[in-house]
């Protein structure tokens, strides 16, 4: 427990705002009730299976980062990947929340604000930890170079205009 208490808050505020989210993930997202009887349907219908299965796993990415794992992701960064995964979260959970707008539940709104908090601190944090984008390999960024100069027309010689002939005169004036 004194190891979670020495995370970053916004480390902390991902591990436990995405832990709300899967739990509120499971309660009806829309419901309609008439007099005993209630129906509802939870996040876990049509598009909201990825953003459910889009919590599960950075819940365990986040965890793996915390048990300190070596994952080799290629110039990928653990931060830039944790970024990744609550921007999608926040992307699917507001595809979800849009389609399943018929008879919204509370659990609906609570999620959203829930994928929002997700987001936003893995953004701080990862500009706490200086995370950048990845950049090109130098192969791919020169030979994209070559083939957009290539693709340019070549520059014409320019066009000399032949010279008065003597004794000439100007027609306007």
């Amino acid at each position: 427990m004194d190891r979670l208490t020495r995370l970053s808050r916004e480390t902390q505020a991902v591990l436990a705002a995405s832990v709300l989210y899967l739990v509120m993930s499971f309660l009806d997202w829309q419901q309609v009730s008439f007099s005993f009887i209630t129906v509802g349907r939870s996040e876990w219908h049509g598009i909201g299976v990825v953003a459910g299965l889009l919590v599960i796993v950075l819940l365990l990415w986040e965890a793996a980062r915390l048990l300190e794992v070596k994952i080799e992701l290629g110039t990928l960064t653990p931060g830039l990947i944790s970024v990744g995964l609550a921007l999608l979260l926040l992307l699917f959970t507001i595809i979800t929340f849009l389609s399943h707008s018929t008879a919204r539940h509370w659990p609906a709104w609570i999620g959203l604000l829930l994928a929002i908090v997700v987001a936003g601190a893995a953004v701080a944090r990862a500009r706490a930890e200086g995370v950048e984008m990845p950049s090109l390999p130098t192969a791919a960024t020169s030979s994209a170079v070559a083939a957009s100069a290539a693709a340019e027309p070549a520059s014409a010689a320019p066009v000399e205009t032949p010279p008065e002939a003597p004794g000439s005169t100007d027609p306007v004036a």
